[in-house]
């Protein structure tokens, strides 16, 4: 029963960090360039900050990716 209660632990815990991190773009902090998630110049996303929507990114200072275009 204790391995039970430990593996739906688990797994409510899992479900909810993968939409913690769900977005539509990546953006990196030190060049404030927004991208989208599966961009091929990204190479190190846990580099970059999540960003929901286009607006927000623009509102915050970053600008689009010469790359990806988004």
């Amino acid at each position: 029963m204790k391995k039970l209660t430990l593996a739906l632990a688990m797994i409510c815990v899992l479900s909810s960090v993968g939409t913690a991190f769900a977005a539509d773009y990546l953006g990196n902090p030190r060049s404030m360039k927004f991208h989208y998630t599966d961009c091929r110049t990204i190479k190190h996303p846990e580099n970059f900050v999540p960003i929901e929507s286009r607006d927000e990114a623009i509102a915050e200072g970053y600008k689009p990716c010469g790359v990806c275009k988004p």
